[in-house]
């Protein structure tokens, strides 16, 4: 998490947030409705703007001045995966996603697993080391989870505890999505 660095200038931390959000000054300023010169002037320390004139370039974020000013401005990682960038490991089933894959230190992991129709996870049930729970995001999907066997829909959701055998099939003609959440960096 970043902490607010309040020695940065205004026009530091306002150039910092536009480039992390992909923006040019041209951009940020037709969004903003104010001319390219107010938000070069800003950044450059040039003019110190009213608390109106912030706000209003704010708007073409958009960000509140509230947290303008209390958010980090250091760069740390990605916040944000695009489905269509994030690897792709190919499975019997179709494939699974592992977002932030490739982030240092990361805390939680967060699966996504695509089911193409009429497939499963195999007859050898799974097991994980962590306590793991899911979300049907779309489809419909059979799960077994120890003695237990479910079918599952769109929306509903299941907790699987560490070392619980389970196995998940796709009965349905269309593709099914589950998200699936650990504590665990390292799975």
């Amino acid at each position: 998490m970043s902490v607010p660095d309040s020695s940065v200038s205004l026009g530091l931390r306002l150039k910092t947030i536009r480039e992390a959000n992909g923006l040019s000054q041209r951009e940020l300023a037709k969004r903003a409705g104010v001319t390219n010169s107010s938000i070069s002037m800003i950044e450059q320390g040039q003019v110190s703007p009213s608390v109106q004139s912030l706000e209003r370039v704010l708007s073409g974020l958009p960000m509140s001045l509230s947290y303008f000013f209390s958010c980090g401005i250091e760069e740390d990682s990605e916040s944000f995966f695009h489905s269509e960038a994030m690897p792709r490991h190919e499975k019997p089933y179709g494939y699974m996603q592992l977002v932030a894959e490739k982030m240092p230190q990361r805390r939680v992991t967060l699966k996504r697993f695509v089911f193409e129709p009429d497939t499963d996870t195999g007859d050898a049930p799974l097991t994980s080391f962590f306590d793991q729970v899911g979300c049907v995001f779309s489809g419909a999907i059979v799960l077994s989870a120890g003695v237990r066997v479910r079918t599952l829909s769109a929306g509903d959701c299941f907790y699987l505890r560490a070392y619980t055998p389970f196995r998940a099939r796709n009965e349905s003609a269309s593709e099914t999505a589950i998200i699936m959440v650990s504590s665990a960096a390292g799975e």
